[in-house]
This record gives structure tokens, C-alpha cells and sequence, in this order.
């Protein structure tokens, strides 16, 4: 059962002791005002900042210098006779107090202070035993004064950060590491990671056991489910689109966190670009898609808004992020404890591949989720494991198992390889890199686009021998050598050698293996070449078959996905679409356009009973039919954001 409210607010309030009378214009009416016109049923508040400052009378922290008023505690007893959730904010890897009054805090990276922030604020070490038990005295001061008026506790800038401070350099001899590896740095920083996260997480339960705790890393690692277990609870994907995430790091970041088993909320801003504005705002449309966007994801919604210096709620703020939250009040019904309906899984490999794939996968329409190596293959109909996916005696054994058992997979590049041959046999042989600079594609079917062409792959790809058996989709050509400053044709690539034909594209005789003879997906994350993306596609759609769920005629900027949600025994599709623009160093959303006429077809699993569909949250039905198990309906116009339910 979902707990995790769906409208969220995380309110910075970074204050340095230069700016006067702090907290002066807080008033509880207009704390109110903004919190009711905004939609909001959950806020973070501040107890500690980035400068080292306590907003609430503090026996361990100083307070803000010019603060007169317990600021934490006023904030709180509106929240709770509103009924809002609140979580209290500390602050972990920064304090500017700390940094300034006990240097020995700080983080060093070969002999250099490390700062963050545009070298603002200077980050202090974790491992520091003097600074994690000052950190746990905060925590516990917090619990112990706040704790029955709470519902969780947020810990920043916690990140495991290779440090060569003296604690560290102590620490690593003491284990036998090498400060000067940088394997064994990243060890120890995980290490201090560990050492950190479970002094906190002890002192909170010392006084509450179920109080939650979550340490902001800024991204979820897909490699280390320890990392992100030392969260007590719920998780929360900080991804600002306009900071420096874009727009397609969130649903990347959910399709992992999908499987993890744990409520999530998407953490965007309300900042035209990113933390700390003041005065900054994004266009109301931009932040109605962010949120139907975490709503189709499976997620919550969370946005982030900076506090003035004098404590009053900026309430244009409050009525941008209240027209999201409008929106969202009316959809929580069908966005509650739902379980994403999925064909395929990308195989993570915490590379550029995986940017890619995420890429090819979104824009495609298909229905996916990213996976780990303790999540079970069985659970999808098919495997993409993108570029270099290593194969270990442990994991071909379970793939030769998945596909034993009917699964499906999709190789490129390395992947699917050890010691220089496939894990398998299944009609090919890897022969090794293409020694060529620069290879063409070429299709042997009429591919959209531009049909049978040779498509410049922009870099090297591998070599192949197939079997008869194979089904070859599509052949690499080499150009006819490769450019140096001596001998080039033309401004940038080598021509096509028409005589060079060896197979890239193919898929084996029992249309269960599929393989493309280049790092494919990295490409696409680099150079986004259309013909790339299609032939992927492509390939997918074969190896897929008539098992794929979702078919819809989505343009590419759109994005769908189908959610169940078992207690009611209905489907949720989701159909979103906007554009963004690049204006300066910003990828913007501005205009509401409406997508006419969507036709979307789906194949429901077990070819349930259909009782009824209608759009959400109008509750207006939708006409449809449903045939030999294929459900297919036309959403007559939406603007950002359509849901589609279906009951059974």
C-alpha cells in the first residue's frame, strides 16, 4: 500500500550569516496560503544548510546568526494542522561553518580541497569521526526535539567522495588499501559511505525504528543495491530537466528504481534552471508535464522551490507548482500502487550504451524496465544487453537458461562475448574489432527512411561470420580505408566500399538471439542518427513478434507506458507528449500543443475480460474493440498528459 504523498515541495533554504534579519516575514497565514494554492500534501523543511546554520533553536548547531524565531518548529505546527507530511533537511557533505571554523573536515583530492558549488561551499569527509559524530548529535537533537511532529528525515550531499584527508589516508593504511589506486579509493569512499549512512540510520532508530531516512546521492547507482538500500524507505530521483539531467534522465532513473520494490518520487525544481534561483521560474506548461511525466513513470511528484532569506512563502511560486498539482490531485486514483506492465528489460551496464538504450526504448514506445543482476531474466519476454555487457561464466549460464525456457535476447557490440568468442552458438561467429575507422549499415529490407542504403555507422564496428541458417536483417560495408592527413577523400568520412559486404544485423535461426555488429546504442546516445534508432527498433519488433504489448502511433517525442493496478483490477495507459527546445543552455517546455487522434493497440496479458474504458480523470468513455485478445482504442485529443483506463 502506497504511503508516499503524491505532491510534494523540497524547500531549500540555504541562508549565509550575511543576509539580515532571517525568518522576520515568516507569518503561519502565509505559510498556509502557499501550501493551499499549491496543491502541496508533503514539504521538506529545513533544520540544517549548506552555510552550517540551525533554523530552530539548536544546542549543538549555531543558529542563523540574525534568526530570531524557531523557524523549523513554527513551520511544522502548520504542517501539522494542515495535515501536510513533512521530512526535516540536514545537511551532510556541506557546512560552510564547520569547513570555515575546523578545516580539518575537509575533503582533499590530491592536495586540493574538493568545493562544490561553484567552489561556494567546501566539502567536508564523512569518515571524519569528529564531524560524523557532530553530524549524529544534529540528527539526534532533531529526533529528540521533532521527532512526534515529523514523517522522515533528509540527509544532502552524502555522494562517497575519494578523499586523501588524514582520517582517510588512516583509515585506507589501516585496511591495506592504496591511497594512491584509485580502485582502492573508490572501495574506501564506498566504505565511508557505509560507516556514514549506518551511524545515521542507527541514531534515528535509537528514537524512532520506523522513522524513514533518505541520503541524497543526486543519481541511484544501478550496480549496488546496498548503496541505495541504506535509504530506510522511499527513494527520491533528484532530476532537474533544466539542471543539467534533460528530460530523458528521469524516466531512465525510474525503469531501474521500477524494480527495486520501493516507492519513488521524481525530485524536479521550479527553477527556470536549476537550485538556488531566486527569481527564477519555468513555464507553468513545463512543470505539468514533469509531473504527468513522474505519474506515467510510477512514481510521485516532487518540486523544489528555494525560501526567501526573510521567511516569506513567494506565493507565484506556489500558484506555478499549484497548476501541476491541480492536475495531479484529480489523477492519484489511477497512479496509486500500480506495478508497470513490461516486455523488455535493459541489462545495466552504468554506461553511455545504457543512455542510449533508454533513448531507443522511450522513443520507440516499448514498454520496459532496466534491470540489475539479482532482478529474475523470466520477468520479461526479452533481454537487451547494449554495447559491453560482460558475460561471466555466471551470468551465460543464465541467459542460456532464459532462453532454454522461450526467452529472447538482443547483443551489440562486445556484448554476449568472453575470451573473444559468443557465450553461445547460435549460427555466428565474433571474429573481433572492424579495423576500419568509420563502417556502413545497409538494411536488406525497405527500412523507414530511406529505404536499402549504406547508413554511415560513426564508428568502428565488428566483424562477424554467419551461418546459411542466420536471418541476416542487415550487412556492414567497409569504407575503402582509413583518413589520415596523407590520404582523405571529401571533409569528414571515407566513402562505402561496395565490394566489403559482411553481415551486422542478424538474428538466428530460431529468431530468439538477435545481434548488431556495432556499439549501437552508444552511437545513438552520441550522434542520435535516426537509421541507427530504427534499425534497433527493428530488430526489437522481429525478436518480439506478435508478443509485444503496446503498438500506438505516437509521435517520437512522446512517451507511453501501462501501469496495473491489481486491487482495482485495471490498466492504465499512458500517453504523454511535448516539445522542448534548446534556448541558450536550457532544454525548455512552453507550448501546450494538443495530440489529436492517438491510436494505441494492446495486447493485455492473460486476455482478460474487458468491462469498460474510458479516459481519466474525466471518466468519459472510450470507444474500443477487442479481438483474439487485442485491445485497440483512439484517444481523441490530450494535451501533455492522457490516460487511458481499462477494467477488467
Amino acid at each position: 500500500m502506497d504511503t508516499l504523498p503524491f505532491r510534494q515541495v523540497h524547500l531549500d533554504f540555504h541562508t549565509g550569516d550575511c543576509m539580515p534579519d532571517v525568518g522576520s516575514l515568516f507569518s503561519e497565514e502565509n505559510f498556509r496560503e502557499a501550501l493551499t494554492v499549491g496543491h502541496v500534501n508533503s514539504i521538506t523543511l529545513f533544520g540544517k544548510c549548506h552555510h552550517g546554520w540551525a533554523y530552530y533553536p539548536s544546542a549543538v548547531v549555531p543558529m542563523h546568526p540574525t534568526l530570531k524565531t524557531d523557524l523549523l518548529g513554527r513551520q511544522l505546527a502548520v504542517c501539522r494542522e494542515m495535515g501536510v507530511r513533512t521530512q526535516v533537511y540536514v545537511s551532510a557533505g556541506l557546512d560552510e561553518h564547520m569547513a570555515n571554523t575546523r578545516p580539518q573536515y575537509r575533503t582533499v583530492n590530491h592536495g586540493q580541497e574538493n568545493s562544490l558549488l561553484g567552489a561556494h561551499f567546501h566539502q567536508l569527509c564523512l569518515n571524519n569521526d569528529d564531524y560524523l559524530a557532530y553530524l549524529c548529535a544534529q540528527v539526534k537533537e532533531v529526533m529528540e526535539r521533532y521527532g512526534d511532529q515529523i514523517d522522515g528525515v533528509f540527509m544532502d550531499i552524502c555522494t562517497p567522495t575519494p578523499c586523501f584527508c588524514p582520517s582517510c589516508i588512516r583509515t585506507m593504511t589501516e585496511m591495506g588499501l592504496d591511497p594512491e589506486n584509485n580502485g582502492d579509493l573508490a572501495r574506501h569512499a564506498r566504505l565511508v559511505y557505509d560507516k556514514y549512512t549506518g551511524a545515521i540510520n542507527r541514531t534515528v532508530a535509537a528514537i524512532d525504528p520506523k522513522m524513514p531516512v533518505f541520503h541524497n546521492c543526486g543519481n541511484l547507482p544501478r550496480d549496488d543495491r546496498a548503496w541505495t538500500f541504506a535509504n530506510t524507505a522511499h527513494l527520491e530521483l533528484e532530476s532537474l530537466p533544466t539542471g543539467g539531467w534533460g528530460y530523458d534522465h528521469f524516466p531512465m532513473s525510474a525503469a531501474y528504481c521500477r524494480v527495486l520494490g520501493r516507492e519513488f518520487s521524481g525530485m524536479t525544481g521550479k527553477f527556470h534552471k536549476t537550485w538556488g534561483e531566486f527569481g527564477g521560474y519555468k513555464h507553468p506548461n513545463a512543470l505539468r508535464y514533469e509531473a504527468a511525466l513522474s505519474l506515467a513513470m510510477g512514481a510521485k511528484c516532487c518540486v523544489g522551490d528555494q525560501l526567501h532569506p526573510l521567511g516569506r512563502f513567494d506565493l507565484p511560486t506556489y500558484r506555478l507548482i499549484g497548476t501541476a498539482y491541480a492536475e495531479v490531485e484529480r489523477k492519484e486514483a489511477w497512479c496509486c500502487d500500480v506495478t508497470a506492465v513490461t516486455d523488455i528489460a535493459l541489462w545495466s551496464t552504468g554506461s553511455g550504451s545504457d543512455v542510449g538504450a533508454n533513448r531507443i526504448l522511450l522513443e520507440g514506445k516499448y514498454l520496459y524496465n532496466i534491470i540489475d543482476g539479482e532482478c529474475a531474466l523470466e520477468d520479461y519476454k526479452l533481454v537487451v544487453f547494449p554495447d559491453t555487457a560482460v558475460f561471466d561464466d555466471s551470468l551465460a549460464a543464465r541467459v542460456n537458461a532464459y532462453l532454454e525456457r522461450g526467452g529472447r535476447i538482443l547483443l551489440s557490440g562486445t556484448s554476449g562475448t568472453k575470451d573473444g568468442a559468443f557465450f553461445r552458438d547460435f549460427g555466428l561467429r565474433f571474429e573481433g574489432e572492424d579495423p576500419h575507422d568509420n563502417t556502413y549499415m545497409i538494411p536488406r529490407y525497405d527500412m523507414k527512411g530511406n529505404g536499402i542504403a549504406p547508413y554511415l555507422m560513426y564508428r568502428r564496428g565488428y566483424a562477424v561470420t554467419a551461418d546459411d541458417s542466420v536471418r541476416v536483417m542487415a550487412d556492414r560495408q567497409d569504407s575503402y580505408f582509413n583518413r589520415t592527413f596523407r590520404r582523405f577523400c571529401s571533409h569528414s568520412t571515407t566513402p562505402n566500399n561496395p565490394g566489403s559486404l559482411q553481415p551486422g544485423c542478424v538474428i538466428s535461426a530460431d529468431g530468439r538471439i538477435g545481434y548488431i555488429g556495432w556499439n549501437v546504442f552508444d552511437e545513438y546516445r552520441a550522434n542520435g542518427s535516426y537509421h541507427h534508432k530504427q534499425m534497433v527498433c527493428d530488430m526489437l519488433d522481429a525478436l518480439l513478434g506478435s508478443e509485444k504489448t503496446l503498438v500506438t502511433d505516437l509521435p517520437s517525442n512522446g512517451v507511453t507506458t501501462l501501469m496495473y493496478q491489481a486491487a482495482e483490477r485495471r490498466f492504465v495507459s499512458h500517453v504523454l507528449y511535448a516539445v522542448t527546445k534548446l534556448r541558450g543552455s536550457v532544454e525548455v517546455i512552453e507550448d501546450a500543443i494538443p495530440i489529436r487522434d492517438t491510436h494505441v493497440s494492446l495486447r493485455l496479458p492473460g486476455t482478460p475480460a474487458v468491462r469498460r474504458v474510458y479516459s481519466a480523470p474525466d471518466n468519459t468513455d472510450v470507444p474500443y474493440r477487442y479481438e483474439d485478445g487485442v485491445l485497440s482504442y483512439t484517444v481523441p485529443e490530450f494535451v501533455f498528459h492522457g490516460m487511458v483506463v481499462i477494467d477488467i
